[in-house]
């Protein structure tokens, strides 16, 4: 099992460096490699349940104490990156906004971001803020007692909470093993540590509940479609793009949906505040910004965005449609949800390095499954869990 674990751990880290070190203008590469992490979503899910393992107590403590060094070692690291912070205009940005609230103005209304103004060439009419009002939520705690120095501290816990989410799920439907896997997979990884801890970028504030939501989703359908929510009055993606993989079997759908509404709910003080400079900088900003040499659209004919959307599109809908009639298990769950952000990833007006966190942690689950695979005794209520490609009537569970 041991030399399974290790062998995942290094070909994703592979994969992740060979994405990373894509140079801007090379968009195609990283096209290539999308198209290689979606073929590899079936072959994990399939490898996950193929495999049969006896996980020993001495591998489990090994994992246990990796998990810990690496942990110790993204602490240290934090603790470096606090002495003189040198982050990303995403944290500076967000820390300017919470002040910005904190004193009576609204981010959206205000000259918080005047170089995306700029790029996108309106004028002051997206200057304001662009996220929304959960992300000032997760980093004004920390971003009011320490300043910028916060970002990097509320990252850290984030880095810990996710490690944390990722054990739960993958232990949920593979057992401890697979748990300990997914969590060391993670941490293992230099790529994350180095964009939340010296870059600032706040995308876990946005993936964090959507991880939990699948925690949740099989028995508390309603805090699932509230997590979903939060995470999309955090940032519109990855959030819109998974809340259709999240979609609970018949009959406690509708506690899901309420939920997601309720999730949504810190956005509607900024709507009645200000409706239209909410909308230039959340909405209309990301349908005028250009597309930049990192997106292998860039310097094609514009038909192509329009033919590579439309594409997606009916590549989505027809996720949508799956998990709408098969309400899938746990792994079936991820395995759509990774599929639909590489998807909306691949026809975006960017491939920036921090959109990469969307999906990471998500593959961190399969390719721990699929080096542990299921471990649970078959009479469990984890076994249950691993028939996750079943139709949704053999995942009903009691509506309370």
């Amino acid at each position: 099992m041991m030399k399974r674990i290790i062998a995942a751990e290094i070909v994703f880290s592979l994969a992740v460096f060979a994405l990373q070190k894509v140079p801007r203008g090379h968009g195609f590469l990283t096209l290539a490699g999308v198209v290689v992490l979606l073929a590899a979503v079936p072959l994990l899910c399939a490898a996950g349940h193929a495999v049969r393992t006896a996980p020993t107590l001495a591998g489990q403590r090994a994992l246990g104490w990796a998990i810990a060094v690496f942990g110790a070692a993204q602490i240290a690291f934090a603790i470096v990156r606090t002495i003189k912070p040198k982050v990303l205009d995403i944290a500076t940005t967000t820390q300017a906004a919470i002040l910005a609230l904190v004193h009576g103005g609204n981010p959206y209304a205000l000259a918080i971001d005047p170089l995306a103004g700029g790029i996108a060439g309106a004028g002051t009419a997206f200057h304001g803020y662009k996220y929304l009002p959960v992300m000032m939520l997760v980093y004004a705690p920390l971003g009011l007692a320490f300043g910028i120095r916060g970002a990097v501290l509320t990252n850290l816990a984030l880095q810990g909470a996710t490690a944390a989410t990722l054990r739960a799920l993958a232990a949920r439907a593979g057992g401890a093993a697979a748990g300990l896997a997914a969590a060391l997979i993670y941490l293992s990884l230099p790529f994350p540590a180095f964009q939340l801890l010296a870059r600032g970028v706040n995308d876990l504030g946005a993936v964090l509940p959507l991880l939990l939501a699948l925690l949740l989703i099989e028995r508390r359908p309603g805090w699932a479609g509230a997590l979903v929510g939060l995470s999309i009055a955090a940032k519109l993606m990855p959030g819109l793009a998974v809340l259709p993989c999240l979609l609970p079997p018949p009959g406690v759908r509708r506690r899901y949906l309420v939920g997601v509404i309720a999730g949504l709910a810190p956005i509607l003080p900024f709507v009645v505040a200000a409706p239209r400079a909410l909308a230039d900088n959340i909405l209309f900003f990301n349908t005028v910004r250009p597309i930049d040499d990192t997106s292998w659209l860039l310097g094609l004919p514009a038909t192509a965005p329009v033919a590579a959307r439309a594409v997606a599109t009916v590549a989505l809908l027809a996720l949508y449609a799956w998990v709408w009639w098969r309400a899938p298990g746990p792994d079936g769950r991820i395995a759509a949800a990774v599929a639909a952000i590489l998807l909306v990833f691949a026809v975006g007006p960017d491939m920036h390095h921090n959109y990469y966190l969307w999906f990471i942690p998500f593959f961190a689950v399969l390719a721990a499954r699929a080096a542990t695979g299921w471990s649970a005794p078959p009479g469990s209520v984890t076994a249950a869990f691993h028939r996750s490609l079943a139709p949704c009537r053999r995942h009903r569970r009691d509506p309370r």
